[in-house]
């Protein structure tokens, strides 16, 4: 995996909750995520990423940390 892909991911995930802080210790509850922030993320990361998530995956991770890893092992070899 390259080094500017987490950053990506990142970017990615802060524009979906712009304009708040967001860190890898952030859990979706203290960005005030809803059902539909968290469904307009999903498609966020799966176009930019080619990336396989499902809608469980988005409300079982504990916070954004778990979230980026859980994309980082789905991201295909090739990206």
């Amino acid at each position: 995996m390259s080094n500017e892909q987490p950053d990506g991911l990142m970017s990615v995930i802060s524009e979906v909750f712009d304009p708040l802080e967001v860190t890898l210790e952030s859990t979706f509850d203290d960005l005030g995520a809803t059902s539909v922030s968290l469904l307009r993320l999903m498609v966020s990361i799966q176009s930019a990423f080619d990336v396989d998530l499902d809608v469980v995956d988005m409300f079982t991770v504990a916070n954004v940390g778990e979230l980026v890893e859980l994309v980082e092992e789905r991201i295909p070899a090739s990206k």
